[in-house]
């Protein structure tokens, strides 16, 4: 009798998408009862916006394409705000983006993932130096869409393309 009934109904894409919803729903619903925290969050540390940032000290060298100078420009930033002067337009703004994002400079997209094929310019640029003690030396580029969300994300520190920054 299960079998005839189950043969007699086929899984269609929104009979699974359903489904799916539903058991994402009740999983969520899971360990709320607990204050809604998972066992393997990180608990929130009360001191840790008052820790200072460690010094960060960086060298950019940013082309505009085939052919044209390279523009080199240094960084340095302690406990989030600039020392010294810098070439950058806004090197108030580049430190936030290191203390906010410098751990994740290094990280460049993962080869697994789809990008889109848009082609975001000639520009590239490679940061080297130190960020919260550690050691930098990333490339960027906008060949595709992946590339051109993780220069816009460290933008202040590399200039803005197009020729309306430090390009």
């Amino acid at each position: 009798m299960i079998r005839e009934h189950l043969s007699r109904r086929s899984l269609t894409p929104a009979n699974l998408l359903v489904g799916s919803g539903i058991l994402l729903l009740a999983l969520t619903g899971c360990g709320a009862e607990s204050g809604g925290t998972s066992p393997t969050a990180p608990e929130p540390s009360a001191s840790a916006s008052a820790e200072p940032a460690a010094d960060s000290q960086l060298t950019v060298v940013v082309t505009a394409g085939d052919g044209v100078e390279p523009i080199t420009y240094e960084l340095a930033c302690t406990n989030g705000e600039p020392v010294g002067e810098s070439e950058l337009e806004d090197p108030a703004a580049a430190c936030e983006v290191l203390m906010a994002h410098g751990d994740v400079i290094m990280a460049e997209p993962d080869a697994n993932v789809m990008c889109t094929q848009m082609y975001g310019g000639p520009e590239t640029a490679v940061v080297t130096g130190i960020v919260d003690g550690d050691e930098v030396n990333a490339t960027f580029s906008r060949q595709n869409g992946c590339e051109i969300d993780r220069w816009a994300m460290f933008e202040p520190v590399l200039g803005t393309p197009g020729g309306t920054g430090t390009l």
